[in-house]
């Protein structure tokens, strides 16, 4: 029976400090759960992407815009309003 309690408090305790040595594994602080809830808050927040076409037209978009300079819009689920953006560059002569 004492053999028994031996391996069983081995393994207990060897299980602990393997859990401690991984760096304890599935535990988080409070601030790590704060940080991890924000970011996902972050990525489920609405983005469009504001850029000008070759003609210079203003565009918005939900996805990014391939090799082309794009500016991320940050909307607000109870603001309906668009903030502005600079006026288009007057074209060359």
């Amino acid at each position: 029976m004492r053999v028994a309690h031996a391996v069983l408090a081995g393994l207990v305790l060897g299980g602990g400090v393997g859990w401690w040595l991984l760096g304890h594994p599935g535990y988080e602080t409070a601030e790590q759960k704060m940080a991890r809830a924000e970011a996902a808050q972050a990525a489920a927040e609405p983005k469009l992407y504001r850029w000008r076409d070759a003609n210079g037209v203003l565009q918005l978009t939900d996805q990014p815009p391939k090799g082309r300079k794009y500016e991320v819009v940050k909307m607000q689920e109870d603001v309906n309003v668009i903030p502005m953006s600079e006026p288009a560059p007057k074209p060359a002569k």
